[in-house]
């Protein structure tokens, strides 16, 4: 469960909604809804889908003016704003009142900014055996909470621990009674740290005051180890807008903390190798004009950084060689990289200085090119200056191949996760489960070839859906069932961008999940003899600037009613979504000898999706 932070928590909590009594939804900055869940949709009396991506005043006008300030407040302050009473005139019926209990919650990026509102919804108008469901569900979901290693807590408004999640003690290995009735200041956690106990106690005070207060913090762990917590805490108000009790959480952030210090000593010595290169690294803007000039530009060409900063780099060309300068910005600009070259500067002595020079273009975090960077050295240099680039290459290489890693792990803990939650969950829910885990592995699938593979950027086509086929038969056990599961390819290596592979990867499994499902039902099987059901997965190139990706079964082909846009099923809407996001295009045939879904897909360059 170490694995599992702010973004894996958030996906698995939205995949267990639906299945609630009570109405969960988010909500986006500028308050449109991003997701509802099948109780929300019910107490609204408004199709799901007429109701994503709107305001709330597009489908609720009747609350619209009592619940907007409300979430507007959770946006502007990240105070959570619990059991606010909502009355106002039921949807769908005429005089009719509704009474709802809601509660607001701030949603976090990555980076700890608010992007958004978590919304739970309760009718309270429902009657008793209603409310024991809703609060049956809520129990499950305090379980989940607590088995998931984040750190949550509720404090008296001095400070005193009233609960605890089981996670943090276990971690620290003590008990719930270690801790409860004691300050937080004297827990196990800062036993180790005189300074994060005043630090705590400064926190508390600050929250008392209305301020939400984070910060990391070196929390002591069983056996005397230790672990960076991401620590906020956060003051929880009544109906009334009063503080009545403090909410402590926290989330593991060690292995965020350590890639965090490799990054920055990474860019030390990045720095170190600038500042102490024996060849001269020189950037300029796009105008030709000096930018930076590290001692060995100095040393090299006899001007200190203060005379060659701000002036033109022409002033360091011989005559002949000015109209270089001009060639070579143009090329710049077009975000060519040049290859080195052999010529000559002038020295502040007046001499000439032969030099080997390397110019590469300088972008802005959006790919913008801003400039360039130019590395001048002599002959002799060439290979030592070379080695120390290919190491920094490599340190960047290892650390993106750690990034697929742990990405690849984490979806695996979560696919863990809804297997344990399957063996619990009634045979409906641990289908639901069972889906979402194929979904999870296919994105996993996507991490894991990218660790293994050396180009980083691209993924072979026919063995990610080789793969992607393997594991479908071992989840579902296709044998068993009497599927056959079959592949072929174009006859040679087809390349498709990272970026699309997983909405690629999505909807083959969404299709390939949906013939299984639904292709050859016991009985209609019993009506066709002796025949072997089969799912026949094809990719074709059919020109130099179009692939063709097919699924195909010899199933009972689809209902005459089947329509996309009408489509009710998760599956049949996530497909269409997935292939708008690889810009592709669908056809769909069906007869009585089966159906085939084809997907057209424009090369983004020869030989590379």
């Amino acid at each position: 469960m170490h694995g599992l932070q702010g973004r894996e928590m958030e996906q698995l909590f939205l995949l267990m909604t639906d299945t609630l009594p009570i109405g969960v939804a988010v909500l986006d900055l500028d308050l449109r809804l991003l997701f509802i869940n099948r109780r929300h949709a019910e107490l609204n009396r408004i199709p799901i889908t007429e109701q994503l991506g709107h305001p709330i005043r597009d489908y609720l006008p009747q609350v619209a003016d009592v619940v907007e300030p409300k979430l507007r407040f959770v946006l502007e302050t990240g105070i959570p704003l619990v059991r606010q009473e909502i009355r106002g005139d039921a949807p769908g019926k005429e005089n009719g009142k509704l009474f709802r209990l809601a509660s607001y919650y701030p949603r976090r990026d990555e980076s700890g900014n608010i992007c958004g509102i978590l919304a739970l919804i309760q009718d309270a108008s429902i009657d008793s055996f209603e409310a024991q469901v809703a609060e049956e569900s809520k129990q499950r979901l305090l379980r989940v909470l607590d088995n998931l290693f984040a750190f949550v807590g509720l404090l008296d408004l001095d400070g005193t621990v009233l609960e605890c999640n089981r996670a943090p003690l276990e971690a620290a290995g003590i008990a719930i009674e270690d801790v409860r009735g004691k300050k937080l200041w004297d827990a196990y956690w800062w036993s180790h740290d005189a300074q994060a106990g005043e630090q705590l106690k400064d926190a508390i005070s600050r929250c008392r005051n209305g301020e939400i207060v984070r910060y990391d913090v070196h929390a002591k762990m069983i056996d005397d180890s230790r672990m960076w917590v991401d620590f906020m805490l956060a003051p929880l108000r009544d109906e009334t807008g009063k503080i009545t009790h403090l909410i402590p959480s926290g989330i593991d952030i060690s292995k965020r903390h350590d890639s965090e210090a490799a990054l920055h000593q990474s860019e030390d010595r990045y720095r170190s190798v600038i500042e102490s290169s024996d060849d001269a690294i020189i950037t300029k803007s796009l105008e030709g004009i000096i930018t930076g000039w590290n001692p060995a530009a100095e040393r090299l060409l006899g001007y200190t950084s203060r005379e060659a900063l701000g002036k033109p780099i022409t002033f360091l060309f011989p005559a002949p060689l000015l109209s270089e300068e001009q060639h070579l910005l143009r090329r710049i600009a077009n975000g060519e990289r040049i290859p080195p070259f052999d010529t000559v500067r002038i020295h502040k002595d007046g001499h000439l200085v032969d030099v080997s020079i390397t110019i590469s273009p300088l972008r802005d975090r959006n790919g913008k090119v801003i400039g360039a960077c130019k590395l001048a050295h002599d002959i002799g240099s060439k290979k030592r200056q070379w080695e120390a680039l290919e190491q920094a290459l490599e340190e960047k290489t290892a650390l993106l191949h750690e990034v697929h890693h742990r990405v690849k792990n984490n979806l695996q803990i979560v696919s863990s996760l809804l297997n344990l939650q399957a063996r619990q969950a009634s045979e409906d829910v641990a289908r639901v489960l069972g889906e979402s885990q194929g979904r999870i592995r296919a994105m996993a699938l996507v991490h894991q070839l990218l660790y293994d593979s050396e180009m980083m950027s691209e993924i072979e086509l026919s063995e990610f859906i080789n793969r992607l086929i393997a594991l479908t038969v071992a989840s579902h056990d296709t044998a068993k069932l009497g599927i056959k599961l079959q592949y072929s390819g174009p006859g040679k290596p087809v390349f498709m961008s990272a970026h699309r592979m997983i909405p690629l990867g999505l909807v083959i499994n969404e299709l390939i999940l949906n013939s299984i499902k639904h292709a050859f039902p016991a009985d209609w099987l019993v009506g066709q003899g002796p025949l072997q059901a089969c799912i026949d997965i094809r990719l074709q190139e059919v020109s130099d600037d179009k692939l063709h990706l097919q699924v195909a079964d010899n199933g009972r082909g689809l209902a005459t009613e089947f329509n996309w846009d009408a489509a009710k099923g998760l599956g049949t809407q996530l497909i269409p979504m997935f292939v708008a996001q690889l810009h592709g295009e669908m056809t769909t045939s069906s007869t009585a000898s089966g159906s085939c879904f084809t997907i057209a897909l424009s090369p983004k360059r020869k030989g590379i999706v």
